[in-house]
């Protein structure tokens, strides 16, 4: 019944912890896919979680630390509309209050960044929503 009313998953009692550990383990890895040490691509850009190293065409990309993780939530759902709440929550975390317009100076750094090398800009920014990977 619960499977039914949208859950993803269950365990019965009585479980182990390493069966526990192992089901988050795959529903992290299926919904964060930048978690899980997966090499994420879009375009000719690749960001290997594992090695924290990203190329553009070839060329090395040196991001920061939230750069890195802003792209990673881009890169995992090329295409989604993401709001600037919903990157504080994802990239800085749903306990921390900052400003929401430091999301728009990071994506800027994050936008410079990636054209150093070349190519187009990536990201779009949608007018009265936020932003979103290719388009």
């Amino acid at each position: 019944r619960g499977l039914d009313t949208g859950a993803d998953d269950y365990i019965v009692k009585p479980y182990s912890v390493a069966e526990l550990v192992a089901r988050v383990r795959a529903n992290l890895r299926r919904f964060r896919p930048a978690s899980s040490g997966q090499v994420l691509e879009f375009g000719d850009i690749r960001l290997d979680t594992d090695s924290h190293r990203v190329t553009r065409g070839g060329d090395a990309v040196h991001l920061g630390p939230t750069e890195f993780r802003l792209l990673g939530a881009f890169m995992e759902r090329p295409g989604k509309v993401w709001t600037r709440e919903a990157l504080l929550d994802r990239v800085w975390g749903r306990d921390i209050y900052i400003d929401t317009r430091t999301v728009d100076v990071h994506v800027g750094r994050l936008r410079k960044t990636l054209c150093t090398t070349g190519g187009e800009d990536p990201i779009r920014t949608i007018r009265g929503a936020g932003y979103a990977m290719g388009g």
